[in-house]
């Protein structure tokens, strides 16, 4: 019997892109060929670690980039990071999640470095943007390893990462390898949003006194945004000039989308309210993402690359809520 190979403590997968597909797509034990032939995989190579130097200060943990060996060994490269120990070495030799072997390396958490910086950070930093404390991070990974020590014990959502032994690519599950972060079809949905923005206004089609909204004062007007989801929104202002017309009471927008979509970033830094064209096109986004972001086991119909970020997004979630209690400084009952 081999080692167990170990994974990312992030979105529980693998940190190989050479992974098993079949060309004719009948084999139910390995990914399909025609799913991930257009697919780049070369994310999954690109690994980081959270380790613990007890020398460092107090909130200077480090991250830094690591080559991944056999097991759970890794070679970490040499950075500029005062953080780092035992700088006399081009290589440090390190051990992931535990140390079964006894050898006395230091032990840290592996990730993705795409988890890691496009991910997880912007999870933590949601409400701050404040720099992220590795010392609480590193305690909230510690409360979360445990047994097999392939992973951290977390809900890792749908299609759910096996922690076995060796990576397995079943047919079905080939989201799981799809970079979250670059994303095709989700660019060219964005696209023409963003071909909208440079267009000038069209005159509204509707006169004002044919529109019943111009009837209501502002404030029942706030009070009809409040009880809409944020696609809801964008398609009421893009049918209503007097809606168009109407401000969303403050950070009303901002709290929307961070409580619907707050793995949707792209969606976040585009000033839908510009025009009634834009709030059409980025309504109809709204309304269609959450299918297409949804992982099902019946069909493909939904972006592979999407449905990943959402699911590692949930993961996040978890590992945030946790974050967020330790720098409270109250003991998470879960944990």
């Amino acid at each position: 019997m081999g080692g167990w190979e170990i994974y990312c403590a992030i979105c529980g997968g693998t940190f190989s892109s050479e992974v098993d597909m079949d060309p004719e797509g009948t084999d139910k034990d390995y990914y399909r060929y025609e799913v991930l032939r257009d697919c780049n995989l070369e994310w999954l190579d690109k690994v980081c670690v959270l380790g613990i130097n007890n020398e460092a200060h107090e909130n200077d943990k480090y991250v830094t980039i690591a080559y991944p060996q056999h097991y759970k060994g890794f070679y970490v490269s040499r950075v500029d990071d005062p953080n780092l120990p035992w700088r006399d070495d081009d290589d440090i030799p390190m051990t992931a999640y535990h140390d079964f072997s006894e050898t006395g390396l230091p032990c840290v958490f592996p990730f993705h470095a795409i988890c890691y910086h496009d991910i997880l950070q912007r999870c933590l930093r949601q409400e701050s943007p404040e720099r992220i404390k590795k010392a609480v991070l590193f305690d909230v990974f510690e409360d979360l390893n445990g047994d097999p020590y392939v992973r951290l014990q977390l809900n890792y959502g749908e299609p759910e990462p096996l922690a076995e032994q060796v990576w397995h690519h079943p047919q079905g599950q080939e989201s799981l390898v799809v970079n979250p972060v670059e994303i095709p079809q989700l660019e060219s949905e964005l696209d023409v949003i963003t071909k909208s923005l440079s267009k000038k206004a069209a005159p509204s089609r509707h006169s004002r006194s044919e529109d019943i909204f111009n009837t209501l004062p502002f404030e029942l007007r706030h009070e009809i945004f409040k009880l809409l989801p944020a696609g809801s929104i964008l398609a009421l202002k893009a049918a209503s000039l007097a809606m168009h017309s109407t401000a969303l009471p403050h950070d009303l927008w901002k709290c929307k989308l961070m409580s619907e979509v707050p793995w949707l970033w792209e969606v976040h830094d585009i000033d839908a309210f510009q025009s009634q064209e834009v709030e059409d096109n980025t309504s109809k986004l709204l309304l269609d993402i959450q299918k297409k972001s949804q992982y099902t086991s019946e069909n493909d119909d939904y972006i592979f690359g999407l449905a990943n970020r959402r699911r590692i997004w949930g993961v996040c979630e978890q590992i945030r809520s946790r974050y967020l209690e330790k720098l409270k400084g109250i003991p998470n009952a879960e944990s």
